[in-house]
C-alpha cells in the first residue's frame, strides 16, 4: 500500500472520531484539504503507524502498540515520540503511559502553537490549509459538536455569581482549579494562528499566553515544552485579569470527569466562540446556566462598559439602564465583573444539560451527527 493510500485511510479513521469530519448528512464525504494537510504535518514513513492508535476514550499501552507494528518496544517508543512531536498523538501519564490518536481539534489547532518554530514553508502550508478548510470549507459547522451537543461550554466568573447562590462543582472556575493535580499556562491556539497568517485583530487586547491546561493535558504539554507549570494561585489571578479584559471562559462540556482544558476566549480569534460572534452555528458553546440581569438599575451611569465587554452583543442600553437579550446572553458574567456601577449580576436559570463525563459527551455528540 502506497503513502497516499495511508493519509486516506487516516482521515477516514479521524471521520469516524468526534467531532467528524465531514459535514452533516454527508458522512464519508472528507474534504481534499485535509488530506493534503495530513500530508504536511505527518511524515509518510510515519502516518501508516498512525493507523495503530484508536482516538478518544481508546487508550494504547506500549507494548499492545508495539505488537500492533510488529516492532520492538524501544522501536515503538521512538516512533510513539516522533508522532507525539507531530501533534498526532496525546500520551496520558507517566510510569505507565498509555496513548491514543489526538481528536481532531488538537490535531487541527495544537501545530499552530509551535508554527514560529517549523520550517517556513511548513508552517505556511498549515496555516493556509486550516483557514481554508474551518473557514472556506466550513468545518467550523461540525467542529465544535453537534446541533444539539456542544464540545465545550461557558463556565461563569466566579466574582459575578453571588455568594449565597448555591454555585455547582462544574460552574466554578476556582474550584476547577483547586482539583486540578497539575496546572500549566499556553499560547492560545487560536490566536497563534491567527498571529501567523497575520490577521489577528486583538493583538493589542489579548496576549498570546492565555490557555491553560489542567491535569493531564498540563502535565503532557509542560513535557513538551509547550507550556509553562503555574500555581493554582497564579492560574486563578490569570482567569481575575483576562476577564477583566473581556475574555470568556469555556471548557469540556461535561461535569464529573477531570478537566484538561480551561480557555480564555475572545470573539475574534476563537473558533468555537466564532460559531456565535462570527458565523451561523449558533449553538457552538453551550451557555452557562446562568443569565445577567439589572439590580438596583437606577444606580447605572450608563457608561455603555457592559455593551463594550460584551462579546456576545447581549446587551442594549435603553433609557432606564442596561437591557439583555436573554437568548444571546451566555451567561459569561463578564458584563458583571466590568461594570463600574455594580448594577449588573447573574442569576441561576437551566438552560443546557452539563454531560457527566467524556464517554457520555462524545456519545451524544456521535447520535448528533448521525
Amino acid at each position: 500500500m502506497s503513502n497516499e493510500d495511508y493519509y486516506e485511510i487516516l482521515a477516514k479513521k479521524l471521520d469516524k472520531s468526534i467531532p467528524r469530519l465531514s459535514p452533516y448528512g454527508d458522512k464519508g464525504n472528507i474534504s481534499k484539504t485535509f488530506v493534503d494537510y495530513l500530508k504536511v504535518l505527518v511524515d509518510p514513513e510515519d502516518v501508516k503507524y498512525l493507523l495503530k492508535l484508536e482516538t478518544v476514550p481508546v487508550l494504547t499501552t506500549l507494548k499492545r502498540f508495539a505488537k500492533k507494528i510488529k516492532k520492538s518496544e524501544e522501536e515503538a517508543q521512538k516512533i510513539l515520540e516522533r508522532l507525539i512531536e507531530s501533534d498526532c498523538v496525546f500520551k496520558i501519564g507517566t510510569k505507565e503511559p498509555k496513548y491514543q490518536l489526538n481528536i481532531n481539534p488538537l490535531i487541527f489547532n495544537q501545530p499552530s502553537v509551535r508554527y514560529f518554530e517549523f520550517p517556513e514553508e511548513k508552517a505556511k502550508k498549515l496555516a493556509k490549509l486550516s483557514y481554508k478548510l474551518f473557514v472556506e470549507e466550513e468545518w467550523y459547522k461540525t467542529y465544535s459538536g453537534s446541533p444539539e451537543t456542544p464540545l465545550l461550554r461557558v463556565i461563569p466568573v466566579q466574582q459575578s455569581i453571588k455568594t449565597e447562590t448555591l454555585i455547582m462543582p462544574y460552574e466554578d472556575v476556582v474550584k476547577i482549579i483547586d482539583d486540578a493535580r497539575y496546572v500549566s499556562l499556553a499560547k492560545c491556539m487560536c490566536r497563534a494562528r491567527y498571529e501567523f497568517l497575520g490577521i489577528r485583530k486583538c493583538k493589542d487586547k489579548y496576549p498570546l499566553e492565555t490557555c491553560i491546561q489542567l491535569n493531564y493535558a498540563a502535565r503532557f504539554y509542560i513535557e513538551r515544552g509547550l507550556a509553562r507549570e503555574i500555581s493554582k494561585k497564579e492560574a486563578k489571578e490569570l482567569c481575575k485579569k483576562f476577564n477583566k479584559m473581556g475574555a470568556v471562559h469555556t471548557i469540556e462540556n461535561f461535569g464529573d470527569d477531570v478537566h484538561g482544558l480551561l480557555c480564555n476566549c475572545c470573539p475574534c480569534c476563537c473558533l468555537p466562540l466564532g460559531g456565535i460572534t462570527r458565523w451561523d452555528k449558533p449553538h457552538s458553546v453551550a451557555a452557562a446556566n446562568y443569565i445577567a440581569v439589572a439590580s438596583n438599575i437606577e444606580n447605572c451611569e450608563k457608561c455603555e462598559t457592559c455593551i463594550d465587554k460584551c462579546v456576545f452583543g447581549a446587551i442594549t442600553m435603553e433609557a432606564v439602564g442596561p437591557i439583555f437579550n436573554n437568548e444571546k446572553c451566555m451567561g459569561c458574567g463578564v458584563c458583571v465583573v466590568n461594570c463600574p456601577s455594580n448594577v449588573i449580576e447573574l442569576k441561576p436559570e437551566k438552560r443546557e444539560k452539563v454531560h457527566k463525563d467524556i464517554m457520555e459527551l462524545v456519545l451524544n455528540i456521535g447520535k448528533g451527527m448521525d
